[in-house]
């Protein structure tokens, strides 16, 4: 994807050089985007197209690409040499909204993908890509805009991991900046009992400590030097941190810090854990943690150390890994008054709705995704039932054809909530002549398939689909293997079943 990112953005950089207008510039980036597979003379991008709202008004987005005759996104452009201001993106989040589109993207001196997120006053950014060759992120942006990858429920899964992605790096940015806010207590604290070692026998104590309190002591993330310098005494405020300091004493000697925002939990660097697991622990937790010891400790003194930080989502998966064994986070740590977890703990008056995120998830997404996809498809091919498999690809879907223009099988694997599906896909440009005929053979259709499969789950959605999930655990192997030999099964079930019926329908 890189090579094709870097024929998609070449000419858009040359034109940030030049400093073009924005005429000339918005011309430009409809050229490239078909380059991406969509064609003008398809009528697939639009250039600026009058959109009638009611009697007197209209809007004009610069550029909508449709497929089908239907609305996929939207682009803002400005010119490269244009500062963004909210007022940009208002406008671009006002398209998508009247066009019910749940992505627009912004071009001007950089690219910027915006998701409308459900029940969201404004809209969430979730990429930006500066306009330069070889750049990775680019090349994931023209993975999930290319016409053959692109699907309203694909992107709206992308955004959702990309999300996630910004949330956990914020939380870590969080701890960051505590420790560096914390930097003049922890070295004072630390070079006391040095001083007092070395020159108590020339000052007393209370002279070390008051020199300590003449100095002010910084510290700065990595790549710019820590300083120390003398200024003129004055008190410091302290500073504010949303992070609270906890601790984990049963089976372990562990220290944390505990975000309440997010409800995370990060263990930090030097804690002592279990190094065995406790009696009646389940196989999966115990690959698991035995995954998690080997990744982030390291045995000193016969001790089992924590030589990095690590954060959980929640305090019970950062209890499993210290304790050894099951344990309820929100009581076995502690904050600095001893007080469980507990007391912070954000409570929903909701049960927790089924298919929201997992603590217990894959790390790494796109790795996983080729990996399992092209583990998938060796094991399809080997049936010899389907006559063509596409080349797997690091998106959470595969599609295979049965045949019929705008209706495959669509396979999902879902690493953030855990679970896999088998599901036709009937895109809406086709949707009134083939949906109805196969919703009145459901009963039928249910028969042969050997279960109840989910009709349209969800009815304000374009595009319609018949789908069975499955839930499973793809962070631990065997299940992966278990899955992948259902994920076979059904997709030869529902083949042998939709193609003859999508091709019985004249």
């Amino acid at each position: 994807m890189i090579e094709k990112w870097n024929y998609f953005v070449y000419d858009l950089c040359e034109a940030k050089k030049k400093d073009v207008d924005e005429d000339t510039f918005h011309a430009l980036i409809e050229t490239q985007l078909q380059h991406l597979g969509w064609a003008k003379f398809k009528g697939e991008i639009c250039h600026k197209q009058n959109i009638h709202l009611g009697n007197s008004n209209r809007i004009e987005p610069d550029i909508l690409i449709k497929r089908d005759g239907e609305d996929e996104f939207v682009i803002e452009v400005k010119r490269p040499s244009h500062k963004q201001i909210k007022k940009d993106v208002d406008q671009l989040l006002s398209y998508m909204r009247i066009l019910k589109l749940n992505v627009g993207i912004y071009i001007g001196e950089y690219i910027e993908v915006f998701y409308d997120m459900p029940s969201s006053k404004e809209a969430v950014s979730v990429m930006k890509v500066p306009l330069e060759i070889n750049n990775k992120l680019g090349a994931k942006f023209v993975e999930q805009f290319d016409k053959e990858n692109f699907n309203q429920e694909s992107i709206v899964g992308f955004c959702e991991e990309r999300l996630q992605e910004i949330q956990r790096q914020n939380s870590l940015n969080e701890i960051k900046e505590s420790l560096i806010a914390d930097a003049q207590i922890q070295i004072a604290e630390s070079l006391r009992p040095y001083l007092m070692e070395k020159y108590s026998g020339s000052f007393a104590e209370e002279e070390i400590k008051g020199m300590l309190a003449m100095m002010r002591f910084t510290a700065s993330a990595e790549g710019n030097q820590h300083e120390s310098k003398v200024v003129v005494p004055k008190i410091q405020p302290k500073p504010k941190s949303n992070l609270i300091k906890c601790f984990l004493s049963r089976n372990a000697n562990a220290r944390g810090m505990f975000n309440p925002q997010n409800q995370s939990l990060t263990v930090l660097k030097g804690s002592t854990v279990n190094p065995v697991h406790v009696p009646k622990f389940s196989d999966s937790d115990r690959k698991k943690r035995d995954s998690q010891l080997a990744k982030y400790t390291e045995v000193k003194d016969g001790q089992r150390i924590v030589k990095e930080d690590v954060c959980f989502d929640t305090p019970s998966g950062a209890a499993l890994f210290c304790v050894g064994g099951s344990a309820n986070g929100w009581k076995e740590w502690k904050d600095a008054d001893e007080r469980e977890l507990n007391v912070y703990r954000v409570k929903s008056d909701t049960p927790k709705k089924e298919g929201s995120f997992d603590a217990n998830r894959v790390t790494n997404p796109s790795e996983f995704h080729l990996d399992f996809w092209t583990k998938y498809k060796a094991k399809l091919e080997a049936t010899g039932r389907i006559p063509t498999l596409q080349t797997p690809q690091p998106h959470n879907w595969y599609n295979v054809r049965i045949g019929c223009s705008n209706i495959m099988l669509n396979m999902l694997c879902n690493t953030q909530k855990n679970f896999v599906g088998v599901r036709l896909y009937i895109r809406n440009s086709v949707v009134d002549k083939y949906y109805p005929i196969l919703e009145a053979k459901k009963d039928e259709i249910n028969n042969a398939l050997g279960c109840k499969p989910v009709w349209d789950c969800n009815p304000s959605a374009k595009d319609k689909t018949i789908g069975l999930n499955h839930k499973t655990d793809l962070t631990n192997p065997g299940k992966v293997e278990e899955t992948l030999e259902w994920m076979v099964e059904q997709t030869i079930i529902f083949y042998n079943v939709f193609s003859k019926e999508v091709k019985g329908i004249k």
